[in-house]
């Protein structure tokens, strides 16, 4: 199991220069990247985006992308000159103040050559960085794991007791029929009256199919929580499963041991939604 949750950086150094790339992912229904960096090319940019939504399968990422080329010697003073009647004349063209040697500057270091050479260490520190986001999210996961089995343990016991509550309330449901009848009639009840009386009741407070769905989502919950591919969506599912089926057995209680029991139930359910939500 992987947490959608995770941090991991990397590093690369080459002749060229220095690449530097931080992720941080949190949970998010689909996969969502927001990339930040000083490099200027939509071809790596895609790159980048592409290679982090491949691995990251479910939850948003913002990717921090650093480049600083290596300096070799002083200005080259060819290069910047270019920079700057190119953008001279581009200022005289659309009318706007003439570049500063700073800005001239900035554009000759962002060069397609500079790009070029920043292209291999920027995937390569990717790589990394992606790899020790693998290991947080599965340590992360780990952890998640471990609340969840609490929880299913938590929820088998609740409905094992509900089990135990329910059926013991038939007798005292008849019990409780019989005085009420024989009150208002003020002689003996026939049984088959007292016998069709009981029959409604019981189907009125009959929580026996509600109690068997919620084993069985307990059953598939103990094997998906095992699993080691993706089981997110899965988990979320479920967790619904078993919030409808606690909804409706609390709704049919009618005794307060087994409303406190589904109330317990509920609650514990809940959690599971929150732990699901961040869960790959």
């Amino acid at each position: 199991m992987k947490s959608m949750t995770g941090f991991g950086e990397g590093r690369c150094q080459a002749g060229a220069g220095t690449a530097r790339v931080a992720l941080a992912a949190v949970n998010h229904k689909t996969v969502s990247v927001q990339l930040r960096g000083d490099l200027r090319d939509l071809g790596l940019e895609e790159q980048v985006r592409e290679r982090v939504r491949s691995t990251l399968g479910r939850g948003s990422a913002n990717v921090q992308v650093a480049w600083e080329p290596t300096v070799v010697g002083g200005i080259d003073r060819e290069r910047v000159s270019a920079a700057w009647r190119e953008l001279s004349a581009l200022a005289r063209e659309i009318g706007a103040p003439d570049p500063t040697l700073a800005e001239a500057l900035a554009v000759a270091g962002r060069r397609s050559d500079d790009v070029g050479s920043a292209i291999l260490p920027v995937l390569a520190a990717l790589d990394e960085a992606l790899a020790r986001l693998d290991v947080a999210r599965k340590r992360e996961g780990s952890a998640l794991s471990e609340a969840l089995r609490g929880l299913a343990v938590r929820m088998r016991k609740l409905q094992a007791r509900m089990t135990q509550v329910a059926a013991a309330r038939l007798p005292v449901a008849r019990e409780r029929l019989l005085a009420i009848v024989s009150q208002a009639v003020g002689q003996a009840v026939p049984p088959e009256t007292l016998a069709r009386e009981v029959a409604i009741e019981a189907q009125r407070i009959d929580i026996s199919e509600e109690l068997t769905r919620l084993g069985a989502h307990l059953d598939a919950l103990d094997r998906l929580i095992v699993r080691q591919d993706p089981i997110g969506r899965e988990l979320d599912f479920l967790a619904q499963e078993l919030g409808r089926e606690a909804n409706t057995a609390g709704a049919k209680a009618n005794d307060p041991t087994l409303s406190e029991l589904a109330i317990a139930l509920k609650l514990a359910v809940d959690q599971l939604k929150e732990q699901a939500a961040n869960v790959l």
